[in-house]
């Protein structure tokens, strides 16, 4: 899909407004102060976290959750945000659409290998989403859970460290919505809005769409002119049928455009210079995704049964200049030239069904069978390298690599007496793995070697689960204790080109396995009015993943350390009165690499600090609602503001520890005035004007001086901006 600004923007307004005509209801009632405190709603108390419905308090894990409303009134505009909000949460990425790797609570891989060496599984709707295909769009969201620990039992494939669920709003039966649009500086604008109501006696809809960009905080070397404008367009189209008032059938289609989100690499430190050097232009990157989600939920008398189908297909093409004129000075002393175009091709069809206890059941139990196929291409094309002319680089590449995952699975929690309870779950996964790989020589490339190929298949099986022990210490208080054994299934690294001189030491990299200890306590007043979650961890790691890359002759190879962290993690939240809400988090982690396999060359050593893991968080977040006297047309208004700063510690950049990343703590705003159904409020992010690190890379030791070269992605600086919002 390729549609300009203006013709988007008119797009979204169609497709909001057109249901207007087919909904013939009154709208809700509008948004006053009690509507305003609803706003500050912090969790929900009923999740989803193991697949059926439970209190929050009675989850035997660490859980975080993230409503919709406090989405918006954080400002958090995608997932990457949310997640940095929350104690024990790593993100790495260096600006593109698919370059993210997340651990908890320091476990996952110190180096991503492939797209498939995930620690933490994604879920959207209940369907498992790649790292190429998953979303950081959040629009139109019912909540965000974060689920802390191996959840290998319940969540299967890439969940060694955590899951993440996002759910969306659904289809309601009254006529609903909203309209929403910003604008701030760096040209950061948003549009968006969803409207909802019944087609039908029996069947509702729901529409969402959201079309946002920015300018990128990277420029052109001795200009101002960013590299790029990246520009996300997302529509969502939920249908539910509630043929009986035991069913109910929700499909859902989405697609999602993501342009000009390029990651790149700039030479460090770079202060106020984010600057790179490379041709104008030379930064092109597509992406576009579709997903479809069929969810069957039928109640019967003794229990629920959910069906969950998902089909998800992603395209994208980048090309990639090589060569960033200002790191290749610093590091060779001249700068070579070299382009390459990434194609990406993905899809991935799930299917899951499950029987489960029905809500508020003396006894919690879900068991349920999961199928899961990915067929992917990652080619490079389109690539030259003059200075490495003889390299794998300067050449086409075509690799596909398929997966498939079957697994059985059950978890049940029994009330031993009405305080005590005890948990157990197992799963049981088959694991198939294949992987067909062509290379075909430049014409401008000196190697005897013309062309190449090479195919594999491996598969494994194995178990995991968790048991767990919890005690009611008071109707609102429960204290618990959880083991749980997670895995990482082993595969095949997406850089690997030994095959090329007829080895294969490159190709595959381990399963990793996890050992992990929990003890914790809940506790949520009965009033709503306050809430603390306290988890003290330990987690002890076997072969991890770090991709070692040598940067000049660009060949990666795959080494696997055992790793171990420890730590404990404190949140809550608090309504003292008078129209505050104050939450808090902050965590401590101590993640360290225990052992180093013989022969490697990644330079780290055991004790060293695993990478972008800092032993300090925190988040603080007041909120506050106050009623204010009729003005301007505003009748029955309230001022909410909320006030958000962000505290990360610093951390190691790299596993040999050779360069730290800073600290940083970053404020954000939101002050607005809500009246009936209109609001209108200003905002700010990072009003301290931090630009912190992103990620950080080592290139090694500089061929001009000998110093170690390091490269980062630098975080946006300050943005300021309004916005108004319309609901109905």
């Amino acid at each position: 899909m390729n549609i300009g600004a203006l013709s988007r923007s008119s797009f979204l307004l169609i497709i909001l407004l057109v249901p207007f005509t087919i909904f013939a209801q009154e709208g809700k009632e509008g948004l006053g102060v009690a509507e305003a405190e609803k706003v500050q709603t912090l969790q929900s108390t009923t999740v989803t976290a193991r697949k059926a419905e439970e209190s929050a308090k009675d989850v035997p894990f660490s859980l975080s959750v993230i409503s919709g409303n406090e989405l918006e009134n954080r400002r958090l505009a995608n997932l990457e945000d949310a997640l940095r909000q929350t104690p024990g949460i790593e993100v790495d990425t260096y600006g593109g659409s698919d370059t993210r790797n997340i651990r908890i609570r320091g476990v996952g891989s110190l180096e991503s290998v492939s797209m498939d060496d995930t620690s933490v599984v994604i879920n959207v709707d209940g369907v498992p989403q790649a790292v190429a295909s998953a979303t950081l769009n959040i629009m139109d969201i019912e909540r965000v859970e974060i689920l802390k620990g191996p959840q290998g039992t319940l969540m299967g494939r890439n969940s060694e460290a955590g899951a993440i669920n996002i759910i969306t709003k659904k289809p309601t039966r009254h006529l609903e919505g909203y309209l929403k649009g910003e604008y701030g500086t760096e040209n950061t604008f948003l549009t968006e809005g969803a409207v909802s109501g019944p087609v039908s006696k029996t069947v509702s809809m729901r529409l969402a769409a959201k079309y946002s960009g920015y300018d990128n905080q990277v420029e052109y070397y001795n200009s101002t002119e960013p590299i790029t404008e990246p520009r996300n367009f997302a529509v969502r189209a939920t249908l539910l049928w509630e043929p009986t008032d035991k069913t109910d059938v929700t499909f859902s289609i989405g697609h999602e455009d993501i342009d000009n989100m390029t990651g790149a690499d700039i030479l460090a430190p770079y202060d106020d210079e984010q600057k790179t050097d490379i041709p104008k232009d030379s930064y092109d990157t597509e992406k576009s995704v579709d997903r479809f989600t069929l969810i069957f939920e039928h109640e019967f008398s003794a229990f629920d049964f959910t069906s969950v189908t998902g089909y998800v297909h992603t395209d994208a093409n980048q090309q990639q200049y090589i060569y960033n004129g200002m790191i290749y000075r610093e590091f060779y002393g001249f700068v070579p030239e070299g382009s390459m175009t990434r194609e990406l091709e993905q899809k991935a069809f799930s299917q899951e069904l499950r029987l489960s206890s029905k809500s508020g059941s003396d006894i919690f139990w879900v068991t349920g069978a999961n199928y899961y196929r990915s067929e992917r291409d990652l080619n490079n094309v389109d690539a030259y390298d003059t200075f490495y002319s003889i390299g794998w680089y300067n050449a086409d590449l075509y690799k596909t690599f398929e997966t498939t995952d079957i697994g059985v699975f059950g978890e049940v929690t029994y009330p031993v007496t009405d305080k005590l309870k005890l948990t157990g779950g197992l799963r049981y996964t088959w694991d198939k793995k294949e992987y067909d790989t062509d290379w075909t020589a430049n014409p401008s490339n000196p190697s005897t070697i013309r062309t190449a190929s090479d195919s594999d298949e491996m598969s494994e099986s194995y178990g995991t689960g968790r048991v767990s022990v919890s005690y009611a210490v008071r109707e609102d208080t429960n204290v618990y204790l959880t083991y749980a054994r997670g895995h990482k299934a082993k595969g095949y690294n997406d850089w690997g080109n030994a095959f090329i001189n007829g080895y294969d030491n490159d190709l595959i990299y381990d399963e990793a396995e996890i050992d992990s200890f929990e003890l914790g306590a809940k506790f949520e007043a009965p009033n709503g009015k306050s809430g603390l979650n306290v988890a003290f961890f330990y987690n002890d790691i076997k072969d991890d993943h770090v991709m070692v890359w040598n940067h000049m002759d660009r060949v990666s190879d795959v080494e696997n350390f055992d790793t171990e962290s420890k730590g404990a993690e404190f949140s809550g939240f608090v309504k003292p009165g008078g129209g505050f809400t104050i939450t808090a988090g902050f965590g401590y982690t101590d993640a360290e690499i225990k052992t180093v396999p013989g022969g490697s060359t990644s330079g780290a050593k055991e004790g060293n600090s695993i990478p972008n893991s800092p032993e300090w968080n925190a988040t603080v977040s007041i909120a506050h609602s106050l009623s204010l006297k009729p003005f301007w047309g505003f009748k029955a208004p309230a001022l909410v503001t909320t006030v958000t700063n962000r505290y990360i510690g610093s951390r190691e950049g790299d596993p040999a520890n050779t360069f730290e990343l800073d600290s940083y703590n970053k404020l954000d705003f939101r002050i607005g005035v809500m009246s009936e159904n209109l609001e209108v409020y200003v905002w700010g992010d990072n009003i301290l004007d931090k630009v912190y690190d992103l990620y950080g890379w080592n290139y090694g030791a500089s061929m001009v001086d000998g110093a170690d070269v390091i490269v980062g992605m630098p975080s946006r600086g300050r943005i300021l901006g309004v916005g108004a919002a319309y609901y109905f």
